[in-house]
């Protein structure tokens, strides 16, 4: 770990400077009664010890809440503002709003974290960070700056964070069950080249599941160079194109990024081929796009909205409380729909 980096507080000014508190405060304010000559000998301390005002401190000044940072994952070259038009990200923002008020709180969505001199002097009360990646840097930087923050995911090399999960494993397993039930032998698993937690958990699961005469290969969609959805959604439908024309045919394909599985559906259809007749189509994740899509597309309810609730009590908690465990795992479900039910009976909730 880097050395710890620690802000000058206003009592340690006051210290310095030989004054009060309430003197301090008021000589680098500009407010109340102090001498020149005291206001310019506090604010030369002040400078010396490198003491920035903390954000969190003006707003307590003003009565205003405490703030939580919400920081999401650079996914590809998306923007923050086309992160933030996908169902996953642009659901979350809303759920993580609502629940830092419920704690009092206020959010504040960061493209991207801050120097950790800058990241101190926003005086946030906490962090929770989305979807890190194996040896996520923001981690590091957050070790330095003793910053409180919650993973929501999990950065395994930094394994003392605290974070909450879904069960990522069961319930691909409960899914490629599900495949195999439904007849598929031969199944593809579109991924993508994204060090995400989810994502190497469903590819340890569909490497070790195995199910008699089925057979299950992997492909990597790279989208680590996109700038657009639209992009990602191209590139994904090219691998599936080229995973569709092998020989033999799969009969099923599982999509394990947001917008995979649509991508597949249009290449299926490109090739003459119907869903779920010929081919069985699922996503990782459930959206609004596979309820609605054409067919409605089987996927897995990883319940973010619970995901983000347990983050946050998290955040809130006591750090000193070592009884409580401060990493959590939340079940995920498996929505059934048309694109994976060959059989008359299915639902699409």
């Amino acid at each position: 770990m880097g050395r710890v980096i620690e802000r000058a507080t206003l009592a340690d000014v006051a210290r310095a400077a030989a004054v009060s508190p309430t003197t301090a405060s008021h000589a680098l304010s500009g407010k109340g009664r102090v001498d020149a000559r005291t206001r310019a000998h506090v604010q030369k301390i002040a400078q010396e010890l490198n003491y920035v005002p903390s954000r969190a401190a003006r707003s307590l000044a003003l009565g205003r809440p405490d703030t939580i940072g919400l920081v999401l994952p650079r996914v590809a070259e998306l923007s923050l503002d086309e992160l933030l038009t996908t169902d996953a990200y642009g659901r979350l923002a809303v759920w993580a709003s609502q629940h830092a008020l419920v704690h009092g709180c206020a959010l504040t969505i960061l493209p991207d974290l801050k120097p950790p001199t800058e990241l101190l002097a926003m005086g946030l009360k906490g962090l929770i960070v989305v979807d890190p990646v194996e040896g996520d840097p923001r981690c590091r930087m957050l070790d330095q700056t003793q910053v409180p923050y919650v993973l929501i995911g999990r950065d395994d090399q930094h394994p003392d964070a605290p974070s909450v999960s879904p069960d990522t494993s069961s319930a691909i397993r409960a899914m490629l069950d599900h495949l195999h039930e439904q007849g598929a032998r031969r199944i593809v698993l579109l991924a993508s080249d994204v060090n995400w937690s989810a994502g190497r958990d469903a590819l340890e699961e569909f490497a070790s599941w195995h199910a008699t005469g089925s057979t299950a290969v992997a492909h990597t969609v790279e989208v680590g160079t996109c700038r657009t959805r639209e992009e990602i959604g191209a590139r994904a439908r090219s691998v599936a194109l080229e995973a569709l024309r092998s020989d033999p045919r799969p009969d099923a394909v599982l999509g394990l990024f947001d917008g995979f599985a649509g991508a597949v559906v249009t290449a299926a259809r490109e090739m003459g081929l119907t869903v779920p007749d010929d081919l069985l189509v699922a996503q990782d994740i459930d959206s609004g796009l596979a309820r609605l899509g054409d067919p409605p597309i089987t996927a897995i309810d990883i319940h973010q909205e619970e995901q983000v609730a347990t983050a946050m009590e998290l955040l809130m908690g006591d750090p000193d409380d070592h009884a409580t465990p401060r990493s959590r795992v939340v079940p995920a479900t498996l929505s059934v729909r048309r694109s994976t039910s060959r059989a008359t009976a299915h639902t699409d909730g």
